[in-house]
């Protein structure tokens, strides 16, 4: 394709950004190793193919491009690392990074000397540019596979860590390639050291102040954080070139270490700036390769790369993990997972274009290191990640299927329920919310709990204590944060697994399924912990043995053997068993008489009035509760159907409230009735219902009670003509 120069620049940038983007989401749909797609669309989208990505347009600005974009991709792997993984493996990391560092390096070196007859230097190069793994790799890698956690936290490590420590050996070997002598290729290696930790330490720990001291909008959060990783990777690079990698790293750890509130917002953000870079950079890099280079590399090649599959890094996990502790079975697994990503493909493609313009070697040797490092990228994406997986599975290295219980929203009742999965399957739980309170009272309950936000899906890859958690119990008191949980959840956990409480009975279709709605007729889950905190609502458990059994309380959880069920709208009683034991809540009848809390005479002359007094009430019996909105709701259902009349001289007017954990009712008595048009007999009692706003089942179990109570003409008139209001309200509570 003929495309005029002067479009040639933003024809090619346009393509690589939008392309790598639609081949990574192509992968996802696909289920392959992204890096295949974008390899494959870069070298069709090049001179080799379409020619729509012109090398050559990008002469000036490709190597600006790569090295800032390797930064950015690096620093996003810093806020990844767990600090608290590196302690359960740190031994077996730090020689993976030293030890096996080496052993890579000098190993695949011999074989590039052995094979090609190559200069000692250009060996040593060659061998250096492999030495990395990387995460752009390595990570969908084990988010799939799920390997047991020591496994996981030494290879995403090794992925991330080895990529800095890596392009500072590819740098050093460079530079003795390119005529510095030993002495002062290692003196620039120690200043690029010195400098890269410096400045990443610096620029982590001002990124850390920004963040505790508020000074950054919250909208600007991620724009920030780009601009501040770029900043730090730009002047390190003044200062010393190659240093910028190391101080990006570091300063990506420093700000993942001190896991400021922010973190997760970043790093959702530059994940996806990640996979919109490495999409990219292949796609810039893809193109400069030709057919003819990897015939030219031919068989002797193809020996290289076995090479390092084969030998050298079963040779780098035998020397670095002697005496770690390691099951045969584990150094297996670990000397056959070592995919290559884009630094390697980035340092090849730098390092191949220097070497050309710098006179320093051939340009048959600078595609030499493209070709090589190019094929091992390719040989190990493909081959180790489709029998990873197997693999793992043949040894035994996977994570058993989950089978715990995650529930969301810490209080009394769930903490009755998550006592109840454990102490009758011995099924994991975890319990998570925001409130550090709660979560310290469900801690000191004895039960595992964490603050955490559970909008955060990758703490099912992070932390180790959820790796055993298959379920979700969403149960805050938001209907729609608890299908948005559900919705996150079901992406990790499968559609089946994930259960929510709903305020509504209506269940409606999501994309994985059907979402299952628990505890159809129980009422808020702050309401019912406020009950069984005031000895107003218990849970039991009950062993079936007839079926259908009867219950006093409503079902919650079914536990048969191991297996836990929740009760939904769908479930059919006739399907319990003898020996199943269920869990019920009881909110025991006798609502009338725990929930009055006021009795008062009252002399009013209108509705206005009354309405008014009410609302003073209210109040008065609860702080918590907006005399605006109570009174605007009185008025508003007495201009419908006068307060409520239910006849015989008796209103129940009633009403819902944000502002109460808990149901109160009050009892009025009018000193002189009050006429009211259209009803025959004047208003003498008014009973004032307010429920706590999610709770419909229990407010309508107290007006039921209330009707049944005064549907009694003997107990109207006993209330009514008691001598005071104390002994009034001690009447109804003897019921």
């Amino acid at each position: 394709m003929n495309i005029p120069a002067k479009h040639a620049l933003l024809v090619s940038l346009t393509t690589a950004i939008s392309g790598g983007v639609f081949l990574t989401i192509a992968a996802r749909w696909f289920k392959l190793p992204a890096i295949i797609l974008l390899l494959a669309g870069g070298v069709a989208l090049g001179p080799e193919g379409i020619g729509l990505v012109q090398p050559s347009s990008l002469e000036e600005v490709l190597p600006v491009i790569l090295s800032l974009a390797v930064g950015l991709i690096l620093f996003e792997g810093g806020l990844t690392l767990d600090l608290r993984g590196f302690a359960r493996g740190s031994r077996a990391i730090t020689r993976l990074l030293s030890v096996g560092v080496l052993a890579t390096w000098l190993a695949t070196a011999f074989c590039v000397w052995a094979i090609f007859k190559t200069s000692p230097a250009f060996a040593v190069l060659a061998g250096s540019l492999v030495i990395v793994t990387g995460p752009t790799v390595i990570g969908p890698l084990l988010k799939r596979i799920k390997i047991v956690p020591q496994l996981h936290t030494i290879l995403h490590w090794e992925g991330v860590a080895i990529d800095a420590i890596g392009v500072f050996v590819a740098v050093l070997c460079f530079e003795w390639v390119s005529g510095g002598s030993g002495e002062m290729a290692i003196a620039k290696f120690g200043v690029r050291i010195v400098s890269g930790l410096a400045m990443g330490a610096l620029g982590g720990y001002a990124i850390v102040a920004a963040f505790k001291k508020r000074l950054i909008p919250s909208h600007l959060l991620n724009a920030f954080t780009l601009a501040a990783a770029t900043l730090i990777f730009g002047v390190t690079e003044c200062i010393i070139s190659e240093a910028g990698l190391l101080s990006v790293t570091l300063a990506g750890l420093i700000v993942g270490w001190y896991r400021p509130v922010e973190l997760k917002q970043i790093q959702t953000f530059k994940a996806e700036i990640t996979d919109l870079l490495i999409g990219m950079l292949f796609l810039l890099l893809a193109p400069r390769l030709r057919f003819e280079q990897f015939h030219d590399f031919g068989l002797p090649g193809v020996a290289l790369v076995a090479c390092v599959i084969f030998i050298v890094r079963p040779l780098n996990i035998g020397l670095s993990m002697w005496g770690s502790g390691l099951s045969v079975r584990e150094k297996l697994f670990l000397s056959w997972v070592a995919p290559r990503g884009i630094v390697a493909a980035s340092m090849a493609s730098l390092f191949a274009i220097a070497l050309v313009e710098q006179g320093i070697e051939s340009e048959a040797s600078a595609r030499f290191l493209e070709s090589f490092v190019y094929s091992v990228i390719v040989a190990t994406v493909v081959i180790q990640g489709f029998t990873a997986g197997p693999l793992a599975k043949l040894l035994r290295l996977q994570r058993p299927a989950p089978d715990g219980w995650l529930i969301v929203s810490a209080g009394a009742f769930t903490r009755r329920l998550a006592r109840f999965i454990r102490e009758t399957t011995g099924r994991d739980v975890m319990i998570l919310d925001t409130n550090a309170r709660l979560v310290s009272e469900t801690v000191a309950a004895g039960l595992p709990a964490l603050c955490e936000n559970a909008m955060n899906t990758e703490l099912a890859e992070e932390r180790i204590e959820f790796q055993k958690l298959g379920h979700l119990l969403a149960l805050t008191d938001n209907s729609e944060l608890n299908e948005l949980l559900c919705n996150r959840w079901s992406e990790a956990l499968g559609t089946e697994q994930v259960y929510r409480w709903s305020a509504t009975r209506l269940q409606t279709p999501s994309p994985g399924g059907e979402r299952q709605i628990v505890f159809p007729k129980m009422s808020r889950p702050s309401v019912i912990d406020s009950e069984i905190a005031a000895g107003d609502a218990w849970m039991e458990t009950l062993e079936v043995s007839n079926v259908p059994p009867a219950f006093n309380g409503q079902p919650l959880l079914v536990a048969r053997g191991e297996e836990i069920t929740p009760m939904t709208d769908s479930y059919d009683l006739t399907t319990l068993k003898p020996g199943d034991r269920v869990l019920t809540l009881r909110r025991p009848p006798g609502f009338l008489a725990r929930s009055i809390e006021r009795v008062a005479d009252l002399q009013v002359l209108t509705l206005s009035e009354l309405y008014d007094q009410l609302a003073e009430f209210a109040v008065a019996c609860r702080p918590s509760i907006s005399r605006e909105q109570v009174r605007r709701e009185l008025s508003a259902q007495g201009e419908s159907n006068l307060p409520a009349m239910m006849g015989r001289g008796v209103a129940i007017p009633h009403v819902y409230s944000a502002g109460l954990d808990r149901h109160l009712s009050i009892l009025v008595r009018l000193s002189d009735c009050l006429p009211l048009p259209q009803e025959g007999e004047p208003l003498r009692l008014i009973f004032f219902v307010i429920s706590p706003a999610g709770d419909p089942e229990g407010h309508l179990a107290a007006l039921a009670e209330i009707a049944r109570f005064c549907a009694d003409h003997e107990h109207r008139e006993k209330l009514y003509s008691a001598p005071t209001p104390e002994e009034a309200l001690a009447m109804l509570r003897r019921g």
